[in-house]
């Protein structure tokens, strides 16, 4: 899709998506793409939605996700050509495989790996205790050197990417490198030089970007519809033993734009509590305050510091005031 934007400077989402038909036929390495499939059309406009995220696309009219309920949908982009150009940055650049032209359809999938196969860590990124060497699938041996380069990127690029980094995620190896003194300090140093406060506890690591600078992505954010409705339902996800339901979200959403009928008007149709509960759990998802067991949406212990509790002051004349329980957050 990236491809298909470079040539101009304005797209509708029609056009782009007529044009992304046109290339996948034309290329037998790639899946077809059905404008007519409402799975496909949501496909889309999750690549669409990431290209936004990245600033590389900007819905200068209409709203991109339109485009799922309707394939003659009008929404009109800017395109940011220049960040385009970067976004397929690879450790190895295509030329450099030497693959023939007509290798690559059944190679595809390799050759992708190999695009992205970072040659510094020898086979410490790989599969198995030795990792594996390049397109052989055999162990390697790996340098201490090679093996906690890895380590230290593996960890910080997850830390400065993602806005919560969990400990249950991290291997046992990575689990190791943070506890050792130098993981520790290496993870302090480069949060402080890149200008973050490193917030450090029992379930894991966030950085806080107290300027708002680098930070490209906000929760709490009244930005939009979503993400306003993210928050509400944050406190009923907590609520939940094993996680909310999909009814349950609905139910709540339901009740929100029941409350308030002149706000969220683009959920307000038939099925506008169901989309509005879905865009908001996607949202907390994102944020890695919550993520889908099942059909179920379960809260992440970040998601404490956003809990609203009542509390009562030592003046029995003031009234209660609210505050954020933070947990072990």
């Amino acid at each position: 899709m990236a491809a298909e934007l470079l040539s101009v400077p304005v797209t509708t989402i029609g056009l782009l998506a007529d044009r992304v038909v046109q290339a996948a036929a034309a290329d037998e390495a790639l899946p077809s793409f059905d404008t007519a499939s409402r799975p496909e059309r949501m496909a889309f406009v999750d690549v669409l939605r990431l290209l936004e995220s990245y600033g590389a696309l900007l819905a200068i009219d209409g709203a991109t996700e339109s485009y799922v309920e309707s394939a003659e949908a009008k929404v009109l982009y800017r395109v940011d050509a220049t960040l385009l150009m970067r976004l397929p940055a690879a450790p190895i650049g295509p030329s450099r495989l030497a693959v023939p032209p007509q290798e690559v359809p059944p190679r595809f999938e390799e050759l992708l790996g190999d695009l992205v196969r970072e040659r510094r860590y020898g086979g410490a990124a790989g599969p198995g205790p030795g990792g594996s060497g390049p397109g052989d699938g055999e162990p390697t041996v790996v340098s201490e050197a090679q093996r906690n380069l890895w380590l230290r990127h593996s960890v910080l690029r997850r830390l400065f990417d993602d806005p919560v980094l969990y400990r249950d995620e991290l291997s046992d190896d990575e689990a190791a490198y943070l506890a050792s003194p130098t993981g520790r300090q290496i993870l302090r140093r480069a949060a402080e030089q890149a200008g973050f406060v490193l917030e450090e506890r029992a379930e894991g690591f966030l950085l806080v970007d107290l300027d708002g600078i680098a930070t490209d992505g906000r929760f709490p954010d009244d930005s939009s519809t979503a993400r306003v409705a993210a928050l509400l339902l944050l406190e009923r996800i907590g609520d939940a033993p094993g996680g909310a339901a999909p009814e349950q979200l609905t139910a709540a959403a339901t009740e929100l734009l029941r409350r308030f009928p002149r706000w969220a008007k683009a959920y307000q149709s038939a099925d506008g509590a169901q989309r509005l509960a879905e865009d908001a759990a996607s949202v907390l998802c994102d944020f890695r305050l919550a993520r889908r067991v099942g059909d179920r949406v379960v809260g992440r212990p970040a998601a404490a510091r956003y809990r609203v509790a009542d509390t009562t002051t030592a003046r029995p004349s003031d009234s209660q005031e609210v505050s954020m329980e933070g947990g072990l957050w």
